[in-house]
Order: structure tokens, then C-alpha cells, then sequence
């Protein structure tokens, strides 16, 4: 199958090392099978709640990467590997495709999202739960669900909504949780952001702000364009709405997005 753009840009923004990757609503598990070509992680987890989907997955993965210990079973496969190191973390200067990550397991989960088995892994265990392809409602749902069942735990999300970013962002600042990354993408006509975000907030960390702030910064002459289009696009779709659905706040705060992006890329071009 075509891997689509949007998978390949999580998956390249995927660079440290991860004892576990949790692929959420994975459909036909592309961007996890991305993730084991290139031992990403020391286990590579594919969720998702329709079974016909989960079976069809399990016997592909079975074909392409047999020597991986799998399962529908949402039970984790006990850490009895001994060739798995328990002191990996403190190896995370390896590169990604060394040979420490040579024995990457994936398991297969027919199970809700927001019931993830995080509490039979390792309490030291990285953590990466990728939720993409969804409506925005449902991602924060799922996100303050995971929160809420493993408040101890320290994880970190890369976050693809459908839609409804602001409202995204708002909840995700709500919940405590800091910026590593952010991107603007646009494939078929349609625009995407992807927020990569922790529960581990450093002191001098960015917030995560409701219009976006590092995928704004590094925009060149190709890409400005895209991004002003965008902008417009989200202003145009909120001033559309019947006026007892209309949200002013956010009207303004795009406009004035827009407005420093124009004013920052005009001072650029005058220096």
C-alpha cells in the first residue's frame, strides 16, 4: 500500500529511542510497519477496536516480519527476552538502527485506545502513544483517558487531529502536557497539524498555544505561502458558521496569527 505523506512525516519525526511505540487507531498498520523496518523501538504496539481489521494485520505482520513475537492477545508479552537490555536507557545515545534495537517485538491490541495496558510495562519504560486520523473530540477524549489512568507515568504523544485543532490545543494545555514539536502539513488538499507533546514540561519548555508557535517559525519562501493559505482557510471556516456558533475569540486570535506572520515575513524580507 501507498504510505501516505502524513504517516511519513510522523514517522520522521520519530527520532529518539522508545522502549515502547504504541500505533493507535493504526487501520492497516502502516505507519508501525514503517516503525519496525527501521527498529524504531524495542516493542512496536498496533491498536485498534475493529477486529476484522486487527486479524488481517496480525497475519500481514506474520508474513513480513516473522521472526517478531506477536499476539492478539491485549496481554503483553512478559519482559523475558534476555537478550532485551534492561539498562537501555541509559544507552540512548545509539543510533536508532544499531544493533541494540535488533530485537524489536511487535503485538497486535484489539482493544478501545483509551484502555492502553501501559501498567504491564516497565514503570522506566519511554513511552510514545501516536494518536492520528481521528476527529479532535475524540483525540482529547482518548488523551485525557490515558492521563487519567496513568497519572504517575511519564509519555509523550505525537497527535495528528482531522480537525478542530484550537479546541485541541486548548485541552491539551489544559492537561498539563509541553510542547517537543509541532508541524503544518497539507496532502489532497487538506491541512494537518501534528503536535508532538510530553507529560515532562522542562522549566524553560514552550506551551502549547492555541494557534501554534514553532511550526510558524521556520517557514521559507515556499512554504509561507501554504501556511497563509491555511490561516485563511481556518478564518474563512469560522466566520462561515451561523452566527450562534460563532466564536469571535477564535476568529481574532487566527487573524492575528496571520497578521504577525505577514508583519515577521515582510521585516525579513526588508533586512
Amino acid at each position: 500500500m501507498k504510505i501516505s505523506q502524513r504517516l511519513q512525516q510522523i514517522d520522521s519525526m520519530i527520532t529518539g529511542h522508545y522502549d515502547h511505540i504504541w500505533d493507535c487507531c493504526c487501520d492497516h498498520g502502516l505507519l508501525g510497519m514503517l516503525l519496525l523496518e527501521r527498529s524504531a523501538a524495542r516493542h512496536v504496539h498496533f491498536v485498534d477496536c475493529v477486529p476484522s481489521l486487527m486479524q488481517a494485520l496480525e497475519l500481514r505482520l506474520q508474513r513480513f516480519f516473522p521472526a517478531e513475537i506477536s499476539g492478539l492477545n491485549p496481554n503483553l508479552a512478559p519482559h523475558s527476552d534476555p537478550d532485551l537490555n534492561p539498562d537501555i536507557d541509559s544507552q540512548s545515545n545509539q543510533e536508532p538502527n544499531s544493533n541494540l534495537y535488533r530485537h524489536t517485538q511487535w503485538q497486535v491490541h484489539c482493544l478501545d485506545v483509551a484502555a492502553l495496558p501501559l501498567g504491564q510495562t516497565r514503570v522506566q519504560d519511554k513511552q510514545l502513544i501516536i494518536i492520528a486520523g481521528v476527529g479532535g473530540e475524540l483525540l482529547v477524549e482518548l488523551v485525557r483517558a490515558i492521563l487519567a489512568q496513568h497519572p504517575q507515568r511519564h509519555l509523550e504523544f505525537i497527535l495528528c487531529p482531522v480537525h478542530h485543532n484550537y479546541y485541541v490545543r486548548q485541552s491539551l494545555s489544559a492537561l498539563g502536557l509541553g510542547l517537543k514539536s509541532e508541524l503544518l502539513l497539507e496532502e489532497n488538499q487538506r491541512f494537518y497539524e501534528i503536535l508532538h507533546v510530553s507529560t515532562i514540561v522542562a522549566p524553560n519548555g514552550l506551551p502549547i498555544t492555541a494557534t501554534g508557535s514553532l511550526m510558524w517559525q521556520t517557514l521559507d519562501e515556499v512554504s509561507l505561502p501554504r501556511a497563509h493559505r491555511y490561516l485563511s482557510q481556518v478564518i474563512g471556516h469560522y466566520q462561515r458558521m451561523p452566527a450562534h456558533k460563532q466564536t469571535p475569540e477564535i476568529i481574532h486570535a487566527y487573524q492575528q496569527q496571520l497578521a504577525l506572520l505577514l508583519s515577521e515575513h515582510s521585516e525579513l524580507e526588508c533586512a
